[in-house]
């Protein structure tokens, strides 16, 4: 496969006990998906975190690690179990009941957060298994993998799982028709992480000047569920952003002033964290 369906972007000089993942910000979806598809171009791009790595990218720079997923949350929905599935999506599937509310947008969406249905018909299980073994387990190999490397390194490691979203709630979604937060962590209500990280990203936002409000609509999703193991000293938040804040959210167009001043947050933020010690 000649396409990286994800990148690592590491510092020169690992410095700093954190990685940052950037896990929907992708919009490849290979021609093969894409022929299983019955949906318009301008609705696929509705319900990715578009340009959210452009937020995070002094990563690196500062001495973090940054997991950038390049591959559409349609292919695979890389914060989902691999094998949370529903029988209409893949013909034989089950669908977990934990975290179980994600109803038919699992780890394959068969229907858009607006009910769109996205596949003319449910997959085979060989199509499913194709995908989750081409696109879905070397994200997350390679995403454990560094998480591993920075922990042993510092005796604990801090993922930050970056992520944006609408800033009304839509059909669909949990909280329709409500006005959101500008910034939203989420750490499973404390289940994830050291409770200090989320107060300490909580009050760095806040001073920057954002609407902070933790785990509403957004408690973390699978990533956070997952790698978050405060016991193993694997501290894991997910930071949800609104898109009104540096996009705009009809045409998917960036706003440059607003990209820049959030991405300035973001990168003031990695040090802040840092600190901490687990």
């Amino acid at each position: 496969m000649s396409f990286e369906v994800f990148r690592v972007e590491r510092p020169r000089e690992q410095t700093l006990p954190i990685v940052v993942g950037v896990p929907h910000a992708g919009d490849w979806i290979p021609d093969e998906v894409r022929a299983e598809m019955i949906i318009g171009e301008q609705v696929l791009r509705r319900d990715l975190d578009l340009y959210v790595d452009k937020l995070w990218r002094q990563a690196p720079e500062l001495g973090a690690t940054m997991v950038v997923s390049q591959v559409s949350r349609y292919v695979v929905d890389l914060n989902r179990a691999a094998d949370d599935i529903s029988p209409l999506t893949v013909k034989g599937g089950v669908r977990l009941e934990k975290p179980g509310y994600y109803h038919d947008r699992g780890v394959v969406w068969r229907t858009t957060t607006a009910g769109t249905s996205v596949m003319a018909d449910a997959m085979s299980a060989e199509r499913f298994d194709k995908r989750i073994n081409d696109y879905y387990w070397p994200y997350h190999k390679a995403l454990a993998a560094e998480i591993e490397r920075v922990r042993k390194q510092f005796g604990f490691c801090i993922l930050l799982d970056g992520h944006s979203m609408p800033s009304m709630g839509r059909r669909g979604h949990s909280d329709p028709g409500s006005q959101r937060a500008q910034i939203v962590p989420g750490d499973i209500d404390g289940a994830a992480c050291d409770r200090t990280l989320r107060y300490v990203v909580e009050e760095h936002y806040r001073e920057q000047g954002y609407s902070v409000k933790s785990n509403e609509p957004y408690k973390g999703g699978w990533i956070t569920r997952h790698y978050g193991q405060p016991e193993r000293r694997i501290h894991a938040i997910q930071i949800e952003v609104r898109r009104d804040l540096y996009m705009d959210e009809k045409n998917f167009r960036i706003q440059q002033p607003g990209l820049e001043t959030l991405a300035q947050a973001c990168a003031a933020l990695i040090p802040k964290v840092a600190e901490l010690e687990f």
